[in-house]
């Protein structure tokens, strides 16, 4: 079992990957931040349903993904992405621009491409885990990365990126 500290920490320690997460799904600043906070009050009011300590990240992912989930079905409103990433200060221009354009290609992508490109390419996480977040099965979540895949090749030739 975890302790109330050790939720903390734990917590703090995914803030940032929380947020990318429900802003992914989301599309909106505020939204995300609102679903981080109802995420936390749940995650904490189920802690001792976590069966296994170790997979606290994906277990916590889930119920930020399934909570976004639920505020879409609510509000049905989206927004576009409004604020630029963080690209770091020793990128030169060609990789921020890369990065651009790859991030707004990933943003254009619907629901569940977004969110399985964000957790396997931008979370470095793995399919099982994919699809224990979404929700979904491991076959679905492979397909849904190629065919995602697929979309943002297909988008980017377009724009004669390649």
């Amino acid at each position: 079992m975890i302790s109330c500290d050790e939720f903390c920490e734990k917590v703090r320690l995914y803030q940032d990957t929380m947020y990318a997460l429900a802003f992914s799904v989301l599309r909106n600043d505020q939204d995300a931040a609102d679903a981080i906070s109802e995420s936390i009050v749940k995650a904490y009011s189920k802690l001792s349903q976590l069966k296994n300590p170790h997979s606290f990240k994906s277990w916590l992912l889930k119920i930020v993904h399934n909570t976004c989930l639920e505020m879409l079905r609510k509000n049905a409103n989206t927004v576009s992405m409004d604020e630029q990433y963080d690209l770091g200060e020793n990128t030169s221009q060609h990789d921020i621009s890369t990065k651009l354009v790859l991030r707004e290609a990933v943003e254009q992508l619907n629901q569940p491409y977004r969110t399985v490109v964000y957790l396997f390419y931008y979370e470095n996480l793995s399919i099982a885990e994919i699809s224990k977040i979404t929700g979904g099965s491991i076959l679905a979540v492979k397909k849904q990365l190629s065919r995602a895949r697929s979309m943002l090749q297909e988008s980017l030739n377009k724009e004669d990126f390649f």
